[in-house]
């Protein structure tokens, strides 16, 4: 059997039954593309349910008030993926009546939406020949292959989607089943941790499977080291309200509120929580600390705490804080 039919074989036998998967609305599937990027499937699925249960269609998250999006998104981080949601479909609505466009050109003018996310809906929903390469596709090609050079590359990219156009257009496939079943097949089988090979489809059309693959394969540059910084978070309440900040100054999180946190750890108060907030660029270690009073600050301001549990969306290192200690 060719590439392709071992490839859809597989995929009709072993793929997930997955919410984003009831049916090709391009809609539910942008949503599902953009929450996906940096987020496993399993964490990601009950906030797509929740997502569609609110916003239903486009019109539905365009009216939207961005507070009410954030809150809902909170919890799954990188929140510029909410906020770019958000102005997609406004755009969608001031430019194409609401509905998604079919092509990849015109997909890639909404904000948002770069050549992934485009090939992926145009792909899916409309069966448009177009190629996604998302990690795990990064991770079987170049396992498929032995292809030795930096992964991430354009050059890298290029080879991958040749190879996979060429295979796509032969076979006649259906682009939506084509690329997903690619993405299923890393995800499933051709796993960081895999190998050995279990289950693979290709067997010995694949380089990996013959045994010509090093352990460095897929090469990716080792990432420079982040930089941590020490800051301390600031907990008062009076009655049944508490401090928060809407600060935003250090380009983090606009939008969401949190606690007031300064820069340092002080020496002569007595920490009631600690952890590691891990952004992309950076790490905080904080530490937290009940305070009495606070010095006065335009940004910081008292909210009742129950309001704080319902409807003000806050960064989740500090959330996580307030749950341990019982505030939350």
């Amino acid at each position: 059997m060719t590439f392709t039919d071992r490839l859809l074989n597989w995929y009709h036998d072993n793929k997930r039954d997955l919410p984003f998967r009831e049916n090709r609305d391009p809609y539910r599937i942008w949503v599902s593309e953009i929450m996906a990027q940096q987020t496993q499937i399993a964490t990601m699925i009950p906030y797509f349910n929740r997502w569609i249960e609110r916003y239903p269609t486009v019109q539905d998250l365009a009216d939207a008030s961005i507070d009410d999006i954030l809150k809902l998104w909170e919890g799954l981080g990188y929140y510029r993926r909410a906020r770019n949601l958000h102005l997609g479909a406004q755009f969608v609505v001031e430019h194409f009546n609401g509905v998604l466009p079919d092509t990849k050109e015109e997909l890639m003018m909404i904000p948002g939406i770069g050549d992934y996310t485009s090939s992926a809906i145009a792909s899916i929903a409309f069966s448009k020949p177009e190629i996604v390469i998302d990690g795990n596709v990064k991770r079987v090609m170049a396992r498929y292959l032995n292809y030795t050079e930096n992964v991430n590359a354009r050059k890298a990219h290029k080879v991958f989607e040749e190879f996979l156009k060429k295979e796509l257009l032969s076979s006649g496939a259906d682009p939506n089943e084509f690329n997903q079943a690619m993405m299923e097949l890393g995800a499933l089988v051709c796993t960081p941790s895999n190998v050995r090979c279990e289950g693979c489809p290709f067997e010995e059309m694949c380089a990996c499977w013959r045994g010509e693959v090093s352990t460095d394969v897929p090469y990716t540059p080792k990432a420079k080291k982040v930089p941590s910084y020490d800051k301390s978070v600031l907990i008062l309440t009076v009655d049944d309200k508490i401090l928060i900040s809407k600060d935003h100054s250090d380009g983090l999180m606009e939008g969401l509120f949190r606690l007031p946190q300064v820069d340092g750890h002080p020496q002569d108060k007595e920490v009631v929580a600690s952890l590691v907030h891990k952004f992309s660029h950076l790490h905080w270690n904080i530490k937290a600390y009940y305070v009495d009073t606070v010095d006065a600050n335009d940004n910081w301001f008292f909210v009742p705490i129950q309001e704080l549990k319902d409807s003000i969306a806050m960064i989740t290192a500090h959330r996580k804080i307030l749950k341990e200690l019982n505030i939350l």
